[in-house]
């Protein structure tokens, strides 16, 4: 079995069995449809010898003679009431079949694709360093959707083999020998289609790779519409989409032109089988058995075999080829899922784990060393430092000297090499994932704001169920600490105003101020600024550092900052200098020191001339 297989049946044991009621409901009225299906054949060839030509009695199965008038009239509209009848039951029963197969079809596309976007939420951060997005996107959209045409796959083949074998069964009764004849075509196109299946299986798993790289690309491409814009780039943006699309156009038609050659052969076959059949039933009927055959045929049973013929060519031909398309592409779908649920930078264990229990906030970082996949040198190596319950700590250093790694680490966005991380005495990789960010509060230097309300947005960082019409104390109490509630007061819709997506209707200093109040609001006992006041002006600035003085002594909080003047009255200032801490004291015993933190202070202030040869070299 191949791995695409090992995938498929992996995924259908999991998500198709729970809604295997609907799923067999559906196929048992599916083969019920085929009883009826089949009638008309038989019913006409019956009314074409006794009404028309008057070779035979009027006689159908399961009516009684007594029934069955006797003027050809009311034989004809007899006829006309058994044809009705079998059309509505299997119209019927084919409309029931298809409801429990949309039923059951809906759901387990649900399930596979929620369980598809919590594995993607739970991929650790160093997978998405070297993924795409929109990628990821097209395997929980288009790929669980796809993966559903495997149970269309599995009801067109068990209604078409069906139809196969009831039509054979009565072609048999009518003339086995010729039904002989006819029993080669499956066997020719059976051999036909292990060729086709796997001619096509690499192809459809091309196609969805293909996909998955147009939609990366246009999410990108649309994600940054503004910058393509501003540089005028419409054309170049154009042009990659362009690329890619033909990348797809190609593999598909290659799909494409396969399936249609494949199609002709079975199309011809069918068609010179049939052909053949004919000539030999319309000798038969006319001059007798030919030869190697015996008995006798009527031109009314030839009339119904002929219409068993088309009943059963026609389902072979479609077994071979659109069954076989829909089951390939549902087995490409299922690899790609597959390989999302069980990849191996996923956290199996992310919501298991011991309960953090921070009472104090206390802050430890023993001798931390990381390195980036694919990097040659650590991000941070051998770095240690505290910070006591309720300290408020400036990370400070150049770009690229591993602050905001230190936070990633304390968030467990990735995991150090070496070391340990530690609050409140308890390792954090022996703590639930859950329970340790639920303990910490961030504010990025580009925060993420969600499509709604200003409210909605602050809200977001709790469980609790706030009335976002009538916002609750905690938000505006939030909203005030974070010096948003100013400006939130005055728009026209308040806490109520939409902010567009990513935020797009508010200012950078307004994101950014929402965004603080949404850490604030969960109250945790660890808050991190990442650059928090790098889009802020002054004002706000001068408002944000008061807020965090109020909050002195509450929780323990680290400030990571390129203005120096947000980290100015700090407790504690933290330099990080090539992956290490270079230096820790407060803003004037730094200063005194004349290193790093002098440098960079003086660089902000202006004193350029007064900057150290060393500083000058090293960013040179």
């Amino acid at each position: 079995m191949s791995a695409s297989e090992n995938s498929l049946v992996k995924l259908l044991r999991e998500y198709a069995r729970p809604e295997a009621a609907n799923f067999g409901l559906g196929l048992v009225a599916l083969l019920l449809a085929r009883i009826p299906q089949r009638a008309p054949a038989f019913v006409i060839g019956v009314a074409f010898d006794a009404v028309l030509l008057s070779d035979r009695a009027y006689s159908l199965p399961l009516v009684p003679d007594a029934w069955v008038p006797s003027g050809q009239i009311a034989q004809l509209w007899l006829t006309a009431g058994v044809l009705a009848a079998a059309f509505v039951a299997q119209n019927g029963l084919d409309w029931l079949s298809s409801w429990f197969q949309n039923r059951g079809n809906v759901a387990m596309s649900h399930d596979l694709r929620t369980d598809a976007y919590d594995a993607a939420t739970d991929l650790r951060m160093s997978y998405y360093d070297d993924s795409q997005t929109g990628d990821v996107m097209s395997v929980i959209h288009n790929d669980t959707e796809n993966f559903g045409g495997v149970i269309g796959a599995v009801y067109s083949a068990t209604s078409r083999v069906s139809q196969v074998v009831v039509a054979f069964a009565l072609m048999a009764l009518l003339n086995w020998q010729l039904a002989l004849v006819l029993a080669t075509i499956p066997v020719f196109v059976a051999l036909a289609s292990r060729v086709y299946a796997r001619m096509l299986e690499p192809r459809h798993e091309a196609v969805r790779e293909t996909v998955g790289e147009l939609n990366a690309r246009l999410e990108d491409s649309l994600n940054g519409v503004r910058t393509v814009k501003a540089f005028t780039r419409e054309e170049f943006e154009r042009e990659r989409v362009a690329d890619i699309s033909a990348k797809y156009r190609t593999k598909n038609w290659e799909t494409i032109r396969l399936r249609l050659g494949f199609d002709f052969v079975t199309w011809m076959s069918n068609n010179v089988f049939g052909k053949v059949v004919f000539l030999l039933g319309g000798y038969w009927v006319i001059a007798g058995p030919p030869a190697f055959f015996s008995g006798t045929f009527t031109a009314g049973a030839l009339l119904t075999f002929m219409l068993y013929s088309r009943g059963f060519l026609e389902p072979v031909k479609d077994l071979a080829v659109d069954t076989i398309d829909a089951y390939e592409d549902a087995l490409a779908s299922s690899k790609r899922i597959d390989g999302l649920l069980s990849h191996p930078a996923r956290r199996a264990g992310s919501r298991e784990g011991d309960e953090l229990d921070v009472t104090e906030g206390h802050v430890e970082f023993d001798n931390v060393t990381f390195t980036y996949e694919g990097a040659e040198e650590p991000a941070v190596e051998r770095v240690s430092f505290t910070a006591e319950p309720g300290e408020l700590v400036g990370v400070v250093g150049s770009t690229g000297a591993g602050k905001s790694t230190l936070v990633k680490l304390l968030f467990r966005f990735y995991e150090p090499d070496s070391g340990a991380i530690r609050i409140d005495g308890q390792d954090i990789r022996d703590v639930s994932l859950r329970s340790l960010r639920r303990q910490l509060g961030y504010v990025s230097q580009d925060p993420q704001l969600f499509d709604g309300t200003i409210a909605e947005n602050i809200a977001y960082a709790t469980e609790d169920r706030f009335d976002t019409d009538d916002p609750a104390d905690g938000i505006v109490r939030a909203a005030t600490l974070a010096g948003a509630h100013e400006f939130v007061a005055q728009l026209p819709e308040g806490y109520d105003t939409e902010v567009g997506e990513r935020g797009v209707k508010l200012s950078g200093g307004q994101r950014q101020r929402v965004a603080i109040a949404r850490a604030l609001l969960r109250d945790p006992k660890v808050l991190v600024l990442d650059e928090a006041t790098s889009h802020v002006d002054n004002e706000t600035e001068v408002q944000i550092q008061r807020s965090l003085e109020s909050m002195a002594g509450e929780r323990t909080t680290f400030a990571i900052a390129h203005r120096l003047s947000t980290v100015r009255d700090a407790d504690r200032t933290l330099v990080v200098d090539d992956g290490t801490v270079a230096a820790e004291g407060t803003h004037e015993e730094l200063l005194e020191r004349d290193g790093l933190y002098a440098d960079l202070w003086k660089v902000q202030v202006g004193d350029i001339d007064a900057v150290s040869e060393e500083f000058v070299e090293a960013n040179r």
